[in-house]
């Protein structure tokens, strides 16, 4: 009997193990199941992204880089680091990513926050801290 229960066990574990890898191919033989559906599917999701994201962000993220090669970083961080700093405990440079966040929503302001990380305008403690408005 114990030779059952290892048996049982080992086959359990197995399947525990491979859970991840067997819900994988699952999906992937719906898909091809059913590719008519889904292709279906995905061109709708294809225009609506076409019709309604990419109008929508595209002038503000064209906005944000113009913004961000001139001096309007410098200028709104040195005017509003008096407010941003005590209340965020961020410097005035996370103002504008704030600003161009609550404009144009989500993905700009994290956006910008990126980019200031990637061009070392803010450390990584700082730029998670600027990223905290968005949540």
């Amino acid at each position: 009997m114990k030779r059952k229960s290892v048996k049982t066990n080992f086959i359990f574990i197995n399947l525990k193990r491979n859970f991840l890898s067997i819900l994988f191919v699952l999906f992937a033989i719906g898909l091809i199941a059913f590719s008519r559906d889904n292709l279906e599917a995905s061109k709708n999701g294809l225009m609506l992204w076409v019709n309604s994201v990419v109008p929508s962000l595209l002038p503000f993220f064209i906005a944000c880089e113009l913004l961000s090669q001139t001096n309007v970083i410098d200028i709104l961080g040195r005017k509003l680091n008096k407010i941003i700093r005590p209340i965020f405990n961020v410097p005035g440079e996370g103002a504008f990513p704030l600003i161009m966040g609550i404009i144009s929503g989500y993905p700009v302001g994290a956006k910008i926050v990126t980019n200031f990380r990637k061009e070392r305008y803010m450390y990584k403690r700082r730029s998670r801290k600027t990223c905290y408005f968005y949540k």
